[in-house]
Parts: structure tokens; C-alpha cells; sequence
């Protein structure tokens, strides 16, 4: 149907069809036997097309929806005359996550797209992680340097930590606690280089 005025959008609910038989002035059940029901303020009324003027039983225009389950007010129609009535949603943000506020997801999110996260920690409660990526950047700052680097590593917690960090003063990893061989492990190459899994 075509429409003069505003035209149903986003929020609409219910639609509501009713053709006239004639000299009716109120509409409160649709052509196939459904009640009328709208939150009073949002509700459109078209008459062949064409939307009508809320108005009250003090200011009467073109109709008249004041107790969520009529149209009134409306001229005497002709036979034939459609009136459409689209009864609105109001939005309500009820399940989302305020940006401004934050808050929890309780089911599971997939983003198709880069994430970036602007802060001082960022905190990752899983049993597993997977990253596909063979190479992971750490200490990744605008000027890199080895000062920048000092003391960046990964460290497993335990009773003690155990941690791998780089030192900038022995400008070398360090290990804590120290490795154990087991087997062909470890093992020196030809200009005294320790090679891991040799």
C-alpha cells in the first residue's frame, strides 16, 4: 500500500486491517477477527493510505486512541474505506551492554572483524586458548628498545612463579626456576649456542 505522511518503520509491532461496511466511526476489531491492542502513543491509523491526526476527545482531529483497544473519532466511513492501524513497539535496550557502563555477556560472541582493547589489563578466564597465529608480539610499544624490553616474558603461576624473562642488563632470558634436560633436550652447537630440542 502507498502511503501519504509517514510511512510504518522501524518499531512497528502489529498491523490491524479493517475495511469499512460503511458509516463506522470507531474501529476496534480487525477484517480477521483480531482485538485492536496498542500502547496508547504508539500507534499510527492510516485511512486508505493516507495517515491520519491523533487528536483527544478535548482536541479531536482525525481520530482518537486513548484507552489501548479502539480507534474513535474517526469521520463516518464509507463503504470500502481500509483503515490500517500499526501498533507500535516501544524500544527497549533491556538485553544489551551499555558502552559507557560496560557489563557481562552471558552467551557466546563472535566478531567477523578486528578487536582492539584500550586499557591497562586485559583479562582472559578460559580453560583453553587458542591463537593461530605462530609468532606472538609482546612489549609492543611505539619505539621498541631493549630498555623497553627488560623484563618481558611469560610467567606461570604456581606456589612460586615460574617465569621466562628477558634482562636487559645481562642482555640475555633467564629462566626461574632453572631447566632440566631430559633426554636430547638440550644441547650446544658448534659455536656454544644452546639449542632447544636438538
Amino acid at each position: 500500500m502507498s502511503y501519504l505522511g509517514q510511512a510504518p518503520g522501524q518499531g512497528q509491532a502489529e498491523y490491524f486491517l479493517y475495511t469499512a461496511s460503511g458509516s463506522e466511526t470507531s474501529v476496534t476489531t480487525a477484517d480477521d477477527g483480531r482485538v485492536v491492542s496498542y500502547t496508547v502513543g504508539q500507534v499510527s491509523v492510516y485511512l486508505n493510505g493516507v495517515k491520519l491526526v491523533e487528536g483527544t476527545s478535548s482536541a479531536p482531529k482525525d481520530f482518537i486512541a486513548s484507552d489501548g483497544s479502539a480507534i474513535s473519532g474517526l469521520s463516518a466511513l464509507t463503504s470500502g474505506d481500509v483503515v490500517e492501524v500499526v501498533a507500535l513497539s516501544a524500544f527497549s535496550p533491556s538485553d544489551t551492554v551499555s558502552a559507557a557502563n560496560g557489563g557481562t555477556f552471558a552467551g557466546n560472541v563472535i566478531m567477523s572483524g578486528n578487536l582492539t582493547v584500550n586499557g591497562t589489563t586485559t583479562t582472559i578466564d578460559t580453560q583453553h586458548l587458542i591463537v593461530e597465529d605462530q609468532n606472538i608480539q609482546m612489549g609492543s610499544v611505539d619505539t621498541p628498545t631493549d630498555t623497553t624490553a627488560d623484563g618481558g616474558g611469560i610467567t606461570l603461576k604456581g606456589t612460586t612463579d615460574k617465569t621466562l624473562q628477558w634482562s636487559n642488563t645481562t642482555k640475555s632470558w633467564e629462566i626461574t626456576p632453572k631447566l632440566q634436560q631430559k633426554g636430547a633436550f638440550m644441547k650446544y652447537s658448534t659455536n656454544q649456542a644452546l639449542v632447544l630440542g636438538g
